[in-house]
């Protein structure tokens, strides 16, 4: 049955290898390549002059170590491997082990367990001595195993009294890491100490070779604890003792709030461009928040308007996007149009509530005027998220399970063009800040996304009714995608 099951993972890999995939993996890895490649040649003078006080070779362990909770964020943010078997699977004589044991398999053959290990050793390879190159690819590379074998029974764990006991363990198995990386380092560290007998290179290879090999049986005995609590792991099809379902969830029960939490929660496009969003734009507020460059703007942070509402953009600019694949089921139910935009409008206010208070202790602590802070929330909310919602009218089918990594599906050019609205609040906001004194600024953005917020039941209003103009023709057109 083993040889089924890899036949059957070789033809799905043959079928979902894409081209595109590819060749923007492939320029990706180009350009780290020639960035550290470039950073090598910059530096080699300085490295070769420089004195380091202890033996590079000696931060091996360390080094594979160090690229565990990295490794993890990753794993979880786009790491979406099986870890049930399909229903045509349960009909044949497969059992609970050899079924861990594929997983186990296409988690090592996975291509997340390979990128930052084969990073970090083309790194080693540059900067140290060669030998220790592919020894830091295989403790690396049992660290992102662990990783996935983790991540793997988080999944498959059907509830709290099976996930809490993974939160302990993995903290357990990094501190017994770390502990390994640092004796490595210690034991390297104090063969160096006295001055008068020289550090024998063969000493300091038979360390890293020893501390290796133990960090590596810590790796193994991990993966196979893990990998055993995966063969125990049931959900709830398969207890002995299934729960009986009494009820089922009513109409009642749904909601177009439920709706907005939902589509961000299990489409991975709108995830992953919220997450990456929120990251990236909070740490540019605090960061320049901590320099000088927002003096030339009047004392406001060029990024503030952006941390708080950038978020919110990249769901408005989906507007119907999403309820276009199941749009015969939504208007079923006894919402309105205006109904489902209203709230539409409300949630997505309710996270540039969310990022200011993320961005609020840049007032507390870092200086950042109040009144700037608050103004720039009324501003995002009404001025700068609210003009999207007229997207409504041009909303295309968007491909809800897949990356936004080059794909352009469920837009169109009408949208795109759309978009660039966003200049027009963007130009106001900053041409405040620079052209007028502080507190007229503070009044005129702040005043400006009072009034908006005081009108958008209008405005929406006045789209909803071009919606419903239109309604035919937009069905027709999602109907056809």
């Amino acid at each position: 049955m083993f040889k089924v099951l890899f036949r059957l993972w070789l033809s799905q890999k043959r079928r979902s290898f894409s081209w595109r995939t590819f060749i923007a993996g492939a320029i990706l890895t180009l350009y780290f390549i020639v960035l550290v490649v470039a950073v090598f040649f910059g530096l080699r003078e300085q490295l070769a002059a420089a004195t380091i006080p202890f033996e590079l070779a000696a931060i091996v362990p360390a080094l594979a170590v160090s690229l565990g909770i990295s490794d993890l964020i990753i794993k979880l943010l786009w790491r979406r491997s099986p870890v049930e078997m399909d229903d045509y699977l349960r009909t044949r004589p497969i059992g609970q082990r050899m079924w861990a044991r594929f997983i186990l398999f296409d988690t090592c053959m996975g291509f997340l367990q390979w990128i930052l290990p084969c990073g970090i050793a083309f790194i080693a390879a540059l900067f140290m001595p060669l030998w220790t190159a592919p020894l830091v690819l295989l403790l690396a590379y049992s660290i992102s195993v662990v990783n996935a074998v983790f991540q793997n029974c988080w999944r498959r764990a059907p509830g709290n009294e099976w996930t809490l006991p993974l939160v302990p363990a993995y903290m357990l198995w990094l501190v017994l890491t770390w502990a390994v990386a640092i004796g490595c380092f210690v034991v390297v560290g104090l063969a160096g100490d006295d001055p008068s007998t020289p550090v024998q290179q063969s000493s300091v290879v038979w360390s890293v070779l020893l501390f290796s090999a133990l960090l590596l049986l810590v790796n193994g005995l991990a993966v196979y604890a893990l990998q055993s609590y995966f063969c125990r792991l049931r959900n709830h099809n398969e207890e002995e003792h299934a729960p009986v379902v009494v009820s089922a969830r009513q109409l009642g029960e749904v909601s177009v709030w439920s709706i907005e939490w939902t589509q961000i929660m299990r489409s991975k496009r709108l995830r992953m461009g919220v997450i990456a969003m929120a990251v990236l734009f909070l740490l540019n507020t605090y960061m320049q928040q901590s320099s000088t460059i927002q003096n030339d703007f009047g004392g406001v942070n060029i990024m503030l308007l952006f941390g708080i509402a950038f978020p919110s953009i990249i769901v408005a600019q989906w507007v119907l996007g999403v309820e276009a694949n199941y749009f015969s089921g939504v208007w079923t139910k006894p919402w309105s149009v205006e109904g489902i935009l209203r709230r539409k409008f409300i949630f997505l206010c309710g996270m540039c509530v969310v990022m200011a208070l993320l961005i609020l202790p840049c007032v507390v602590f870092m200086g950042m005027n109040f009144w700037t802070w608050l103004a720039t929330l009324l501003f995002g909310c009404g001025v700068f998220v609210l003009p999207f919602m007229a997207t409504c009218l041009y909303s295309s089918r968007m491909d809800m399970f897949s990356s936004a990594f080059f794909n352009y599906q469920g837009g169109n050019k009408q949208l795109n063009f759309f978009s660039f609205i966003m200049f027009v609040p963007m130009a106001i906001y900053f041409a405040s800040y620079f052209l007028l004194p502080q507190p007229w600024s503070h009044v005129v953005v702040g005043g400006l996304g009072l009034v908006a917020l005081l009108l958008h039941r209008r405005y929406i209003h006045w789209v909803a009714s071009l919606w419903f103009r239109r309604r035919y023709e937009i069905m027709e057109r999602w109907l056809s995608e």
